[in-house]
């Protein structure tokens, strides 16, 4: 799991990527499984869920992207 975070966190990174182009791009077809590495990348990123454009294929749809933040500034820091 520790390599799929690494590699869907490298795509997701300040920029929108919808959940069938990260699929592909991770190489990734469980739909279970990525969301719980967006989970688990949502405990050390800020992780973004909006309606936008992908980045990739450039269709409207839910777009995931995380952002980097320090530590204390996470909205789960506590």
């Amino acid at each position: 799991m520790l390599q799929k975070m690494a590699i869907i966190t490298a795509l997701i990174t300040e920029r929108p990527l919808c959940i069938s182009c990260i699929a592909a791009k991770a190489g990734e077809s469980s739909a279970e499984a990525l969301e719980a590495v967006l989970d688990q990348i949502h405990k050390v990123l800020v992780l973004h869920r909006t309606r936008a454009r992908c980045d990739w294929c450039g269709m409207t749809a839910i777009v995931f992207s995380a952002e980097r933040t320090r530590p204390e500034e996470h909205p789960r820091a506590g």
